[in-house]
């Protein structure tokens, strides 16, 4: 089970700049701490709107945003997390849109349920719980940016792994590529990456237990992470990218 966790986390769904973000305003009615984002894979709470694009024909075209939301009891570490550890955060909303608190794996993970376009700044709202405090707070950190889609590849060749080569990207705190193969295949290979990295590669033993397919799939997420400390939470608050292909080609 924990694989399908992980595994849809990913689908839904990251090291750091070396530069401090600045001070922003405090959530409403909660002392905020500024951290420097030199440790940017630990969280406790996740506020996510990435702009996404997906392949068709060679062709990147734009696609809806992809939103979550989630707030666990134990410390997020490299972008996994414990379904059994989310928690209630009472009532989630981004720009208006009040967001879903059930999915299919938790009862207590949040996503929008509409195919909204939210637009910055992302004005977050919880009404908390007992445990969770209330706050609201706006993201308007800009989008990574990005000039090396072409660079993601079509087809990857199992017995000699691939490279993935990155340029034109600012902004960014982490790069995470996930691969998923045909039926049959036993690892859901995913990597994360810094954000200033200009290489994105995979081994060939990284990517072992991939079956081969004409329709496999490979995403590059581009993240820009914004960290607060709310209620004495360690949160993040996400902007970012995601440029996927679900035809694959997966080759022995």
């Amino acid at each position: 089970m924990k694989k399908i966790f992980i595994f849809l986390f990913i689908l839904i769904s990251i090291f750091s700049c070396k530069k401090q973000d600045a001070v922003d305003n405090s959530p409403t009615g909660t002392p905020i701490t500024n951290i420097v984002p030199n440790d940017s894979s630990s969280y406790q709470a996740l506020f996510s709107c990435l702009t996404s694009y997906f392949k068709n024909a060679g062709i990147f075209y734009p696609g809806n945003k992809i939103t979550s939301a989630y707030y666990s009891n134990q410390l997020i570490t490299n972008e996994i997390y414990s379904a059994a550890n989310l928690q209630d955060m009472g009532t989630v909303s981004l720009n208006n849109v009040i967001f879903k608190n059930k999915s299919i794996v938790t009862n207590f993970y949040y996503n929008d349920t509409s195919a909204t376009q939210f637009t910055s700044p992302h004005n977050w709202e919880i009404s908390g719980t007992p445990s969770i405090s209330t706050f609201s707070w706006s993201n308007a950190n800009a989008l990574p940016t990005f000039t090396a889609s072409s660079n993601i590849p079509d087809s990857v060749t199992l017995s000699s792994g691939f490279t993935i080569p990155i340029k034109g990207t600012t902004n960014c705190n982490l790069i995470r590529v996930f691969i998923q193969g045909g039926v049959g295949s036993s690892v859901y290979p995913s990597k994360l990456f810094s954000g200033t990295d200009t290489i994105l590669s995979f081994s060939a033993s990284e990517i072992q237990g991939l079956t081969t397919t004409n329709t496999g799939y490979i995403s590059v997420q581009l993240f820009k992470d914004h960290y607060r400390t709310i209620g004495g939470k360690r949160i993040n608050f996400r902007t970012g990218l995601q440029y996927s292909n679900s035809f694959l080609k997966i080759k022995p």
